[in-house]
């Protein structure tokens, strides 16, 4: 099937079921949704066959019912591709007209194989309608009658007469007349049957006319005159009439011409009577077809020069469509680098405000920790600045208590030459309870009782000097223990003395440090109070980054659409140079017809 007839198809069923479902049909058979079919491409039957049961079955529609659906809408599809075919004053001449378009049809496109269309008129409205064809479609046929019947606006009866594998025949009966036929009786009466002369015929009435009027005028006894008259007015008629009738030879010889395509010769004849009409309307006519064929092939070579001119533009769009395509194959493979790149960013960024949220976050923790330590920092200022109030206090105390001590072991000191004293003077008392006794021993019996008492006071004496002794070697001791204390305080002393200084130099520092805290701390704050808006402001570049990469997957798609769209506006221009090609064979094919007729 030529590929004109399938392209009407497709675009039937386009309008019957829409776009995407002969598209899903194209690609299931193999020819690709965007097939554009070329009018001298022949596609096979099996395959038209096929994408009709795909579409009839994505539709829940019978194959029969397609086909005559396809059929109805058809002869509008034809009539916007091929107008002239149409121009028919009734429904009855475009049937009669199909053989010849058929015909038409076979010598333009080599190998097509159009079906046998042959109607003949059996009555003034009735006709006989016969189909041929391998392919067999006869609901794709009734389709086509009813649909044209409905064009033309003529109602028509259908009745089947007989059908076999590839043929029908079908009565038509038509709501007009469709066929006359005029007899003309008297010329019909001079044949006989068989004369088809003018001349003859015209003989034949002179002898029969000249024998009727004779025989009355010379009586039945002159009967052989009568034929002799009517033989020589016959032969006259016959001869005369032949003559007459020769300029016919001429006009048969230019009309003869004509059917052959011949237009070269120019003549005229002389006859002085309707001869000279008649060949005055055909050269006429011969004049208006040459001139409408030189202005056919002025057309064609007109086309030729335009086809050749759009050849040439479409060779030079196809070469700028495929630097276009490369530029915009590289423009697309920028911007899907750049889409991911931008993408990455994007990824980077978000894990870098990620961490720089979970810093700020942990930095906000921080700084109230800060704050809280800093009050902490503040509390231990003043417990250290309080102790070491505290402890000047406990040293001044200390103080006091070594110059106690001191003075002390002073008056210890001086209890020791008490003591001493006291101990000298139990040494005289024993010394002189001694002279007591030696002088009482002297006395004898009178001195006796003064010695007693002299004992008394020898051993008080030495109970004295004992005790002072004993009180002796303990104040030493004490005194030695108080010196040792008054030494351990005077240590401890500079000892508390020294850490009062440190303590009030850490003070010091700690008041400084505290101090430099609370200014380092404010401006920690400061810093984290900043580095939250920063956070907040990058979060904000983020969503920007994240619009620019959405931009970014946009524009690449965008640009992969114009890829694609650039690499089909390159296909449909290889496609328009190869159409452009099939319709300059078209075209030169159309020439050819046209020098046969040699003008």
């Amino acid at each position: 099937m030529k590929g004109t007839v399938v392209a009407t198809w497709m675009r039937t069923c386009r309008k019957l079921y829409g776009d995407k479902t002969v598209d899903t049909a194209m690609d299931k058979i193999g020819w690709g949704a965007s097939k554009i079919f070329s009018p001298i491409e022949n596609v096979k039957d099996k395959d038209i066959k096929k994408i009709i049961e795909i579409i009839a079955k994505d539709n829940k529609e019978d194959v029969e019912i397609l086909w005559k659906k396809i059929g109805l809408d058809n002869i509008n599809a034809f009539y916007k591709d091929y107008p002239a075919f149409f121009k028919h004053e009734n429904l009855y001449s475009f049937f009669r007209s199909m053989f010849d378009v058929h015909i038409v049809m076979t010598k333009k496109f080599p190998g097509a194989k159009p079906p046998l269309v042959v109607i003949n008129p059996t009555s003034a409205r009735t006709a006989v309608f016969e189909y041929k064809s391998k392919r067999a479609m006869f609901d794709y046929l009734m389709g086509l009658i009813e649909g044209s019947a409905k064009f033309f606006g003529e109602k028509l009866g259908i009745e089947k007469i007989e059908q076999t594998a590839d043929s029908v025949k079908f009565k038509f009966t038509f709501e007009k007349d469709i066929y006359y036929k005029k007899s003309y009786k008297f010329n019909k009466f001079l044949s006989f049957g068989f004369i088809k002369n003018i001349g003859m015929k015209i003989g034949i009435f002179s002898f029969i006319l000249c024998l009727a009027a004779a025989i009355p005028m010379l009586g039945l006894n002159n009967l052989p005159k009568a034929i002799i008259i009517s033989l020589i007015a016959f032969l006259g008629s016959y001869i005369s009439g032949s003559i007459l009738m020769e300029p016919r030879l001429t006009i048969m010889d230019t009309v003869n011409r004509i059917n052959k395509n011949s237009y070269i010769e120019e003549g005229d004849i002389e006859t002085n009577d309707f001869f000279e009409d008649i060949y005055a309307l055909l050269k006429q006519h011969k004049k208006t077809i040459k001139s409408d064929f030189v202005g056919f092939k002025g057309v064609t070579d007109e086309m030729n020069t335009f086809v050749s001119n759009i050849n040439k533009i479409s060779n030079s769009m196809n070469s700028t469509s495929g630097e276009i395509s490369d530029v915009v194959e590289q423009v697309a493979n920028c911007a899907v680098n750049q889409a991911e790149s931008t993408e990455k960013v994007v990824s980077v960024l978000n894990d870098n405000i990620e961490n720089l949220k979970t810093i700020v976050k942990n930095e906000n923790g921080n700084k109230l920790e800060l704050e809280k330590s800093m009050g902490k920092i503040g509390n231990s200022y003043k417990n250290v600045d309080s102790t070491s109030k505290n402890i000047l206090g406990t040293l001044k105390s200390f103080k006091k208590v070594r110059d106690k001590g001191t003075e002390l072991q002073t008056k210890a000191k001086d209890i020791t030459g008490i003591v001493s004293i006291v101990s000298g003077i139990s040494e005289q008392t024993n010394l002189l309870a001694l002279n007591a006794s030696i002088e009482a021993a002297r006395a004898g019996q009178q001195g006796k009782g003064f010695a007693v008492v002299a004992e008394e006071v020898r051993n008080l004496a030495e109970q004295s000097q004992n005790a002072v002794e004993d009180i002796n070697s303990n104040l030493v001791k004490f005194v030695e223990d108080i010196e040792n204390l008054v030494k351990s305080i005077e240590k401890q002393f500079d000892v508390l003395r020294l850490g009062s200084d440190k303590l009030e130099n850490a003070r010091n520092i700690s008041y400084e440090a505290t101090n430099s805290i609370e200014k380092v701390s404010s401006s920690m704050i400061k810093t984290i109070n900043k580095l939250t808006e920063e956070s907040d402001s990058i979060s904000g570049i983020y969503s920007s980054m994240e619009s620019l990469a959405a931009i970014a997957e946009e524009n690449s798609a965008s640009s992969e659409e114009v890829s694609a769209s650039v690499s089909n506006y390159t296909n449909e221009i290889k496609k328009l140079m190869s159409n452009i090609g099939q319709f300059k064979k078209i075209t030169e094919s159309f020439k050819s017809e046209l020098d046969r007729y040699k003008i």
